[in-house]
């Protein structure tokens, strides 16, 4: 079984539904409802409407120096 097949098998099963696929996609229709594109990117510290709702946001955390 694929790591996408596992990850859809226990999101439904913990969850009722592909949890993370909604998350994604509910991600990326934010992001579109601001105007974010592949040509129109966020560029970083700029301000605006859109603010991700990762925790902890991206480049900080364990992996990455603040």
């Amino acid at each position: 079984m694929s790591p996408r097949h596992r990850t859809r098998d226990n999101d439904t099963k913990a969850h009722g539904e592909y949890r993370t696929k909604n998350l994604i996609l509910a991600e990326y229709d934010r992001m579109a409802a601001v105007g974010l594109t592949l040509e129109n990117p966020l560029v970083e510290s700029e301000s605006g409407t859109y603010r991700s709702t990762l925790t902890p946001p991206p480049g900080h955390g364990p992996r990455h120096s603040a």
